[in-house]
């Protein structure tokens, strides 16, 4: 995405002297044990975040204005509307630097003619700095896909266009890019799709995400048909650095990749212990219970309390509440785990089978990935394993923070993939 103006190169999409691959993000999983820094939308932080409130001109055919950042049942909403003056749109962005490491955003960009969607890094002249940068972009005339590109000194050029395979404009989905000294590769619910090895980016840049109507650029937006208050929503986003070592500017709070290394047993205990049978628990359907993570002794959340099927499911300090408690419905040899609040079902989004995908809550249609097998593990805890896939809900990067993801990921030993579960009160 073009920050100043420009000439913008149209036409054939360049790709880059990359590799298309088809692997697990939960292959580079080690890579990401340092500072972990997760951003959650609840509300504008404004020690963390700024609102943008001018035009960068050019293909940009709007204002950037605060009154078009919203936030609502636990997201942001970035909004294209016009005013006296013309079109507005929304921007947010980090007051931090961030170098190399993982970076990911749960969003659902705009489907519209004419519009961008975007998450990705900036720096340029405004930062003192040459122009460095990043994207994950949505053309809004065709949300079933997604471009890729990045900038190195204001050279550009390296526009890729992946198809997705659904549309993003439906449902909330993880994206993501991991940026190395020689290479970026980019991730859609968790799976490497693109890598790019060719003048790679080197410079820190602001993590940014604004949603805009183009002008002049119809052969790569198509026309922009004036249609106002259309909104992309961001549910949250995060950076990860490969390890503590790296050169970074941007830290938070430290969390360790799942199974990276053995923690100590926090002080919360379940009230009964675990059975000792070496085959799946019982449950009493009638009763609630909390699921209290082993590593980081937080409940399992449906985020925000929110009833939409496709909402995240997180961690958080167990506060006794109706979205932290869960019944176990049997279903021949496996359970359906509904939560107490919204009655949906946990679900691994997409049916998906590799490492790293994400879990949500859905309205249970009888998918072997709402279904899960329970066993009993270690310490009086249990491991909850999901029937499509065979693999372990787990905690996102062995993360200790409040509002760290959940996920799916193959049996590894890591206490972030065990649970306590006892009958809530």
């Amino acid at each position: 995405m073009k920050r100043k103006l420009m000439s913008l190169v149209l036409g054939t999409v360049l790709t880059v002297s990359g590799l298309l691959m088809n692997v697990s993000m939960a292959n580079a999983a080690s890579a990401w044990n340092g500072t972990h820094e997760g951003m959650a939308f609840d509300y504008h932080d404004s020690n963390q975040f700024e609102m943008s409130s001018w035009s960068n001109g050019g293909m940009f055919n709007c204002t950037w204005s605060p009154n078009n950042v919203a936030f609502q049942n636990g997201q942001m909403k970035l909004t294209i509307d016009r005013n006296g003056s013309g079109y507005t749109g929304g921007e947010y962005r980090t007051k931090k630097y961030y170098g190399y490491g993982l970076y990911q955003v749960n969003m659902k960009p705009i489907k519209n003619s004419g519009v961008v969607s975007s998450f990705f890094t900036y720096t340029g002249e405004s930062d003192g700095t040459k122009w460095d940068e990043i994207d994950i972009e949505f053309l809004g005339y065709d949300t079933t896909k997604v471009q890729f590109n990045y900038y190195t000194n204001g050279q550009g050029n390296h526009e890729y266009l992946y198809n997705l395979g659904f549309d993003a404009s439906q449902s909330f989905h993880t994206y993501g890019f991991d940026w190395n000294q020689g290479s970026i590769t980019w991730y859609v619910d968790g799976k490497a799709v693109y890598t790019a090895t060719s003048n790679i980016p080197d410079t820190p840049g602001k993590i940014m995400m604004n949603v805009w109507p183009g002008t002049g650029v119809d052969n790569w937006l198509r026309p922009y048909d004036g249609r106002t208050g259309i909104s992309a929503y961001y549910d949250w986003a995060s950076w990860d650095a490969h390890d503590n070592s790296s050169s970074n500017s941007g830290y938070g709070n430290s969390g360790n990749n799942g199974g990276s290394q053995a923690q100590p047993a926090p002080s919360w205990q379940p009230s009964q212990p675990a059975p000792s049978q070496s085959s799946s628990a019982m449950f009493d359907s009638s009763k609630a219970y909390k699921i209290i993570n082993y590593g980081s002794s937080q409940s399992l959340d449906v985020q925000g309390n929110r009833r939409d099927n496709g909402t995240n499911i997180l961690q958080y300090p167990f506060r006794g509440n109706a979205n932290q408690k869960w019944y176990f419905q049997k279903e021949g040899d496996y359970y359906v785990i509904k939560s107490a609040s919204t009655g949906k079902a946990l679900t691994v989004q997409d049916s998906a089978n590799w490492d790293g995908a994400n879990v949500h809550q859905w309205d249970y249609y009888g998918s072997n990935s709402q279904k899960w097998e329970i066993y009993p593990s270690a310490n009086n805890t249990y491991k909850i394993i999901n029937h499509n896939s065979g693999k372990c809900l787990n905690i996102s990067y062995g993360s200790n923070d409040a509002n760290a993801n959940v996920e799916q990921y193959k049996d590894c030993g890591s206490n972030y993939e065990m649970w306590w579960i006892d009958v809530a009160n």
